[in-house]
């Protein structure tokens, strides 16, 4: 009996590990922007971490800020991904990310692979950031 518990609890010990490793140690890399603060980023970082969360078998290396051009260049095109009658987006962030596929692959995943996505979020008037796509750009 006391076998198959700690073998339970080995088990249950490296599901835990498998799931926050997923986005535990990546890098976020802010660069440099006179248009969003920290926390602007960062907010919008944990909407693509929510979506990335989502990818079974999928790891995180970083996430970066794709700078505040690039934004202010998308912005119109993030407008036209709205899919609802609210108000126009009045901010675009754009953040460029390396990760790795599951192991074993499956699905679409090529196995054990290097990808880089985009990830394209808009923000109405005093709201929340939303994730409109992602992937290769």
């Amino acid at each position: 009996m006391k076998r198959i518990i700690a073998l339970i609890l080995v088990v249950v010990s490296l599901a835990l590990l498998t799931a926050c490793a997923k986005t535990s140690d990546y890098t976020l890399e802010y660069g440099e922007s006179e248009m969003y603060t920290k926390e602007d980023i960062e907010s919008a970082a944990k909407t693509v971490l929510d979506e990335f969360n989502t990818f079974d078998g999928c790891v995180l290396y970083s996430l970066t800020y794709a700078g505040d051009e690039k934004c202010t260049n998308e912005l119109s095109y993030v407008n036209s991904l709205k899919d609802d009658k609210g108000e126009e987006f009045v901010d675009c962030l754009v953040f460029e990310s390396e990760f790795r596929s599951p192991i074993k692959g499956g699905g679409a995943w090529t196995a054990n692979s290097i990808y880089t996505w985009s990830w394209y979020l808009g923000r109405e008037k005093d709201s929340e950031w939303v994730l409109l796509t992602y992937g290769y750009a």
